[in-house]
């Protein structure tokens, strides 16, 4: 999988899912004070995505929610953060930018991953699709 076949189904309105494991991926900048994340999330191509003619980039923004247990007085209480996900594949390079941003406490808090093709991205194509 890489930019080329991306584009390719981008193009033909086969947009693929998949996921993507962090923990092969590389925190190329961090401003929080959040340590980096190595946990692996569901992606996807075909929600609000953006095709630049201009560079060839594939832009693709999706919300999720970031869930976590806190204890709160001896009773473990499941805390959700909204985020944003920005996934950006460009062509000529062998990695996709996963860039996490959230508010909380009047903070925003941003995390930037280099993820490679070869190693944390892994998309599926719809059925029927054409591309390989």
């Amino acid at each position: 999988m890489g930019h080329r076949w991306l584009l390719s189904a981008v193009k033909s309105n086969r947009a693929p899912t998949g996921y993507l494991d962090l923990n092969n991926c590389k925190l190329s900048k961090n401003i929080s004070d959040l340590p980096a994340d190595n946990r692996t999330y569901r992606i996807s191509f075909n929600e609000n995505f953006s095709y630049d003619p201009d560079d060839g980039s594939i832009t693709t923004i999706m919300n999720i929610l970031y869930q976590q247990t806190r204890n709160l007085g001896g009773t473990p209480v499941l805390m959700s953060r909204p985020a944003t996900i920005i996934l950006t594949s460009k062509p000529q390079r062998e990695s996709i930018t996963y860039q996490v941003v959230m508010t909380h406490n009047e903070k925003t808090m941003m995390q930037l991953y280099e993820c490679p093709w070869d190693k944390a991205v892994f998309l599926w194509k719809p059925k029927g699709s054409l591309f390989n």
